[in-house]
């Protein structure tokens, strides 16, 4: 397999990490609009014993004589380089791992479909595994009546003032998750809305602790898999106890208001100055390290008794590589499926939703592909 990698930030690097070092691949290309961070990862990848890597700074260059080509880059980027598959080569498959925005999802796959382009997104962490694990406890139940999804990356150890850690800087390294919106979830199949950092509850998770989950929206395209038509559906967030509060009375307290306030003759927003604020107090520090946790629970019957079946992923950073949990989670997932598409597993021009594009032995082989890189997966099995 000859691949390509857009994107070398710290999911990038992960992905690329993967690729590079998977048996079946003898060459990987590595692109990215900030040429020293692609020739960095290039070098770091040249340690691994891993294929040859090169560096090239147009994507349109990275999809020349590629396979598959993987983008670990946020929409609007990951969409120009679609564009760019287009142009240059559409034989050429795509896999990534970000979430295309509501407003664009209609004319997403009549756009594919024309192009004559695979694309094979999102997935990564969230969304992907969680839709994936999804189904993978619909097809063990006759029917499914409610599903839970949580989801989250946590500090191995929680700290004031949030008990919560920023692991990824960039552009949105002020950007923390506290903005006030509404969260996607179904009731009978159909589409309901709760408030964010609503509906919290507590989970214990074996070998992690006592967390908090709270309402956070899912993929709009769940519902769509016939196993979970007509089905009671929630994805919420998972956090060390008392984040949820934390940022309810911030917001309860008009601190987290987007529209703009003059202060001393400067209008800002509320939102921004907290964010300036906190966003230091949280950022990584040297020697700390995540966790993820991915736990879905299905509630339903089969042979005619109800029955609840969960599967869970757990994964926490890797001092030897230095890469974060979720990092992991999210670019090994991506290099897999990157693989699928370079094998022609997954075929056929269009956008294929990976929790409908994959097969159970696909899902296997994508799990399979992650535990065997240490990451902890319980399959589905009955709870009381």
């Amino acid at each position: 397999m000859k691949a390509a990698l857009v994107g070398c930030g710290q999911m990038g690097r992960a992905a690329a990490y993967a690729l590079a070092t998977a048996p079946g691949t003898t060459g990987l290309t590595v692109c990215d609009r900030d040429r020293g961070r692609a020739a960095g990862l290039a070098d770091w990848l040249a340690g691994s014993g891993g294929c040859p890597v090169r560096v090239v700074e147009d994507p349109a260059a990275a999809v020349a004589g590629a396979d598959v080509l993987a983008t670990a880059l946020p929409w609007a980027a990951t969409r120009a380089v679609i564009r760019t598959v287009v142009r240059t080569d559409p034989a050429v498959p795509v896999a990534g791992i970000t979430r295309p925005p509501t407003e664009e999802l209609p004319d997403l796959d009549a756009w594919f479909l024309a192009a004559g382009v695979t694309v094979l997104l999102p997935l990564g962490l969230e969304p992907g595994l969680t839709e994936l694990l999804a189904v993978h406890l619909a097809e063990r139940l006759d029917t499914v009546e409610s599903l839970e999804i949580c989801c989250g990356g946590v500090p191995e150890q929680p700290r004031d003032p949030l008990g919560y850690t920023a692991f990824f800087g960039g552009e949105n390294e002020h950007h923390l998750p506290i903005a006030q919106r509404e969260a996607l979830a179904l009731s009978g199949g159909r589409r309901v809305r709760h408030a964010r950092f609503s509906g919290v509850e507590t989970r214990e998770v074996e070998g992690v602790g006592l967390l908090e989950a709270y309402h956070d929206g899912m993929a709009p395209w769940l519902g769509e898999h016939p196993l979970l038509r007509g089905a009671d559906c929630t994805q919420k967030t998972l956090r060390w106890p008392g984040f949820a509060r934390t940022v309810t009375d911030l917001a309860r307290l008009g601190l987290l208001a987007e529209d703009e306030v003059e202060v001393d003759g400067v209008r800002v927003p509320p939102k921004r100055v907290v964010e300036r604020v906190l966003a230091p107090q949280v950022r990584a520090r040297a020697g700390d390290r995540d966790l993820v946790v991915l736990e879905v629970t299905a509630h339903g019957r089969l042979g005619g008794r109800p029955v609840s079946l969960r599967s869970t992923v757990l994964d926490s950073a890797d001092e030897a590589t230095g890469l974060s949990a979720m990092a992991r989670t999210t670019g090994f997932a991506l290099a897999e499926a990157a693989r699928l598409l370079a094998d022609r597993d997954v075929t056929g021009p269009g956008w294929r939703k990976p929790h409908r594009a994959l097969s159970a032995a696909h899902f296997e082989q994508l799990m399979g592909s992650l535990t065997a890189r240490g990451v902890t997966w319980v399959p589905a099995h009955e709870i009381s």
